[in-house]
């Protein structure tokens, strides 16, 4: 983890920041190894270039925090007394900086306003992207975390496809897929899995229903992952029931042709929008232009959407150690969605797919 916290020296010399502020959440993960939780007690590591980070911690957490063994200072504030003292105590510690960066899609509002009390001479800059850049390209142990999730959603949904079946209802489908994915051996779920049927699969982030009862010749859509040491497995396979008509059929060939391009351009040195645009004009050039709702993908690690992001305008390159989805997909509300999502290392040598779970068209 040392290791990890000196990767924030290239994000203090690019851009000027004196001083980090990082609360529980992946980047705190990545940094510390530490799973915390984001609750109502403050819990803030800040860290100052060429010194020890400095942790506020509720109390009740300093023991299980001292057992990473990370050269911190702590700071421990009880709930009697708040954590405005132990603020202020980093601050004479840190002593006269001009600026801190903060995680802005992280922090929440008091944990802001705090700072902004205790460092009121400071600049608050939102450096959100700078932080979680040090997490786009994953090391060996990180790839083979998500390997191991992703083998083990691979393995549940096989199940799962031996128990669906006419009449079943989507949320039977899905509990069952839960249970699947701990069985397997999952520590928890990347997100609350998506099973949608018929008109429902649709809706690209719908919830599962206990009214409708699957037909033939329904889609069913499956999004999910199980999550292994903290990284998530992203996968999404659409399949039918006992048949299917020759729109479906040429629907999931279209988006089947747009995710397969999507893979064979994630290579070094291209661009994200070139990834993006070979995707989007395979689905652009077919009748269901209309029913396009979303980007081709994002990145995939300790959070299920974070850097970088797979669209058109990102000109950032691919590089060795990104994880990225290729799911595109069609959603024509009167009939059906169809999205196939891949998850894709990035590496030297091209492309490693690390799902397997097969794309050819599956009926049931």
């Amino acid at each position: 983890m040392i290791n990890r916290l000196n990767k924030l020296e290239k994000i203090f010399i690019e851009t000027g920041i004196d001083v980090l502020a990082i609360v529980p959440g992946s980047n705190f993960q990545y940094l510390t190894g530490g799973n915390f939780h984001l609750m109502e007690r403050a819990t803030i590591m800040l860290i100052k270039k060429d010194s020890n980070p400095i942790i506020i911690l509720p109390s009740l957490e300093v023991e299980t925090f001292k057992k990473l063994s990370l050269p911190c200072e702590i700071i421990s504030w009880h709930d009697k007394e708040g954590y405005l003292d132990a603020l202020k105590k980093a601050a004479r510690l840190i002593g006269s900086i001009r600026n801190i960066g903060i995680e802005g899609q992280r922090m929440r509002f008091f944990e802001f306003k705090t700072l902004q009390e205790v460092f009121s001479n400071c600049q608050i800059i939102n450096a959100h992207s700078e932080i979680s850049s040090m997490r786009i390209n994953k090391d060996n142990e990180e790839i083979n975390n998500l390997k191991k999730a992703i083998n083990i959603s691979e393995k549940a949904l096989q199940e799962t496809i031996k128990f669906v079946e006419k009449n079943k209802t989507e949320m039977e489908i899905k509990q069952f897929l839960i249970q699947e994915l701990f069985r397997n051996g999952a520590e928890g779920l990347s997100f609350d899995p998506i099973v949608l049927a018929s008109t429902n699969s649709a809706l690209p982030h719908g919830h599962s229903s206990n009214d409708y009862k699957i037909k033939n010749g329904d889609p069913i859509l499956f999004d999910f992952g199980a999550t292994i040491n903290g990284y998530n497995a992203d996968i999404t396979r659409t399949l039918f029931l006992n048949s299917i008509n020759d729109k479906q059929r040429n629907i999931y060939d279209i988006v089947l042709k747009a995710n397969l391009v999507g893979i064979k351009h994630s290579t070094i040195n291209n661009t994200l929008h070139n990834v993006d645009d070979s995707v989007s004009k395979v689905l652009e050039e077919s009748p269901y232009k209309k029913f396009i709702l979303h980007k081709t993908g994002h990145g995939l690690g300790l959070d299920v959407h974070e850097d970088p992001h797979v669209a058109r305008n990102n000109n950032n390159k691919l590089s060795s150690g990104m994880v990225i989805t290729i799911e595109p997909g069609i959603y024509d509300p009167s009939l059906l969605g169809v999205r196939i999502e891949d998850d894709v290392h990035i590496t030297n040598d091209g492309p490693e797919i690390l799902t397997s779970f097969p794309k050819e068209l599956i009926i049931i």
